[in-house]
């Protein structure tokens, strides 16, 4: 199933769960900050995927891009997708949330983007539009500034870069805000246990990958470009 039909039916379903909810938020979006985000009850997208998402090897499969990234800022959120619906209140426009990042890559594990360099990707999921709550992937967790995680990341027909579905990026504890792609690629980075078994495990997935035959784009900050 291709990404958009994907990204419509995962829209579908969440706003159907929404409308079973009946709203009594008192935190405004524009309040609410990273340390909030933990705190706010989340609401979990349901979507259909052409791969087993719990298998590292289709998903670095199917994704155009796998890379270690330190997010610099939480920029904004997108919301995409207006559906109208009834709710107890009477009707409702609801919309599909995305984040919006900038993220430093450190090392790519899987195709090759610009190193050491700011640049952009939009994340499926974020606050809904009165704040009240996050909007994830079942497995998903939204990125923090200041830490680093492994992304596996879609190019789109624009050349942007988007991050969707469960297990899309995870944590990898340790990585301090002097790290740069040269200290990773020499080996002068120390990652405890943890952190280095997720780095392995996406490594070797890169090395066993199930590729998944679909339409593929190439991101506007590919290095090979």
């Amino acid at each position: 199933m291709g990404e958009k039909k994907v990204r419509l039916l995962a829209s579908l379903l969440f706003i159907v769960s929404l409308s079973l909810i009946v709203s009594d938020c008192s935190i405004s979006k524009k309040d609410v900050n990273s340390e909030d985000k933990k705190n706010l009850k989340v609401i979990q997208m349901v979507g259909t995927f052409a791969v087993d998402v719990d298998d590292p090897n289709e998903t670095v499969g199917d994704a155009d891009y796998v890379f270690i990234g330190r997010v610099d800022e939480d920029v904004d959120t997108l919301y995409k997708d207006p559906v109208t619906i009834e709710t107890s209140d009477g009707a409702k426009e609801v919309s599909t949330p995305y984040t919006n990042y900038q993220v430093t890559v450190l090392q790519n594990i899987k195709g090759d983007l610009v190193t050491d360099t700011s640049i952009p990707i939009q994340k499926a999921g974020g606050i809904n539009e009165d704040g009240s709550s996050v909007i994830l992937y079942e497995d998903d967790t939204l990125p923090e500034e200041g830490k680093s995680y492994v992304f596996l990341a879609y190019a789109q027909d624009d050349g942007s870069l988007l991050v969707s579905g469960p297990n899309s990026n995870e944590y990898v504890e340790g990585i301090k805000q002097d790290v740069t792609s040269e200290k990773m690629e020499k080996g002068k980075v120390s990652l405890n246990e943890e952190a280095t078994e997720v780095v392995s495990e996406y490594e070797n997935a890169y090395e066993n990958e199930i590729p998944t035959d679909r339409d593929r784009s190439e991101s506007e900050f590919d290095d090979e470009q």
